[in-house]
């Protein structure tokens, strides 16, 4: 682990570090809405996505959003944000790979009732320090402090590096569904739901 580094709440400067490392996390999927935006503005995608997350509003906010800092630089960042109580997942709707809706297995994954771990990333030149580990922590930490006793995130199965880092932190698959394949997805076969408890 880093000794000189430190996180800290994001503020509506970190927005392009925050759309950037989104789209890593995402592997393409975050990116999908900001490219048909940008056709239709005739802009960078990442104008779009930064735009995105300076709102102080909702989900996708820099609100939401920690960064974890070397020695000044941004090296990564944690969004994580609830996951309001609803109705659970039926398997009978479990969409296919055939589907029209491009984000369907992302909908369906949704984990009722938990704090939802959106997007952890890290820069490349920064991974490999343990700051990874350290900001899922933090959401677990986050969860805590919320009331909420379950954490959730939606892995890709062919990222078997996240996904061997997620069950080692304690998250374990709990549903699927497959990936409707995109020019800007990265992976294929099937999106993994991951939950855990929180500790407290």
């Amino acid at each position: 682990m880093s000794d000189a580094y430190r996180i800290r709440s994001a503020t509506s400067d970190d927005a392009r570090d925050i759309a950037s490392l989104i789209a890593i996390s995402s592997d393409g999927v975050a990116q999908i809405e900001w490219y048909e935006e940008a056709g239709r503005q005739h802009c960078d995608p990442l104008d779009i996505g930064e735009r995105t997350y300076k709102n102080p509003h909702g989900d996708y906010s820099f609100n939401n959003a920690a960064i974890v800092e070397i020695s000044g630089e941004v090296a990564g960042m944690l969004l994580a944000f609830e996951m309001p109580a609803a109705e659970p997942r039926n398997p009978a709707n479990r969409p296919a790979a055939s589907d029209d809706n491009v984000f369907a297995p992302y909908i369906y994954l949704e984990e009722p009732d938990s704090w939802y771990v959106c997007g952890v990333a890290l820069y490349p030149q920064y991974r490999g320090q343990g700051l990874g580990t350290r900001l899922m922590h933090l959401a677990n930490e986050q969860a805590r402090d919320n009331g909420y006793s379950v954490l959730s995130l939606v892995a890709f199965e062919q990222n078997k590096g996240a996904v061997n880092l997620y069950e080692k932190l304690g998250y374990t698959v709990v549903d699927h569904a497959p990936i409707v394949p995109h020019p800007l997805i990265h992976c294929e076969g099937n999106a993994l739901l991951m939950v855990r408890p929180v500790e407290q």
